[in-house]
């Protein structure tokens, strides 16, 4: 029986400690924050996202609990206001990020 209790802890620790990959809604999350903080500068402008889609979540060959993500992302780049002011324009990236994740 106490060996049965031991094999049962040991086992949840170590499911606890194997970084599961983030999902698709947490990556979206995380590329917003970026673009948000792209856009703290004082007369940086504005990025606002209008979609993201996650396009790959892959394991890190090389290092440990480390996620690489790619992400198509689109919206409009507001651009600071401006003695001659500049008209907004639309954009589209291909972000690339490498997450360090322990689930």
């Amino acid at each position: 029986m106490i060996k049965n209790i031991f094999i049962l802890i040991v086992s949840l620790f170590l499911l606890s400690c194997s970084a599961q990959a983030p999902n698709e809604t947490e990556v979206k999350e995380l590329v917003q924050l970026w673009y948000m903080q792209q856009s703290a500068g004082d007369g940086a402008g504005r990025w606002d996202v209008k979609g993201v889609t996650v396009l790959s979540i892959a394991k890190d060959s090389t290092r440990k609990n480390v996620f690489n993500t790619s992400s198509l992302v689109n919206g409009t780049r507001i651009h600071p206001p401006l003695e001659n002011p500049l008209p907004n324009e639309p954009f589209t990236d291909t972000l690339h990020m490498d997450l360090e994740w322990n689930g």
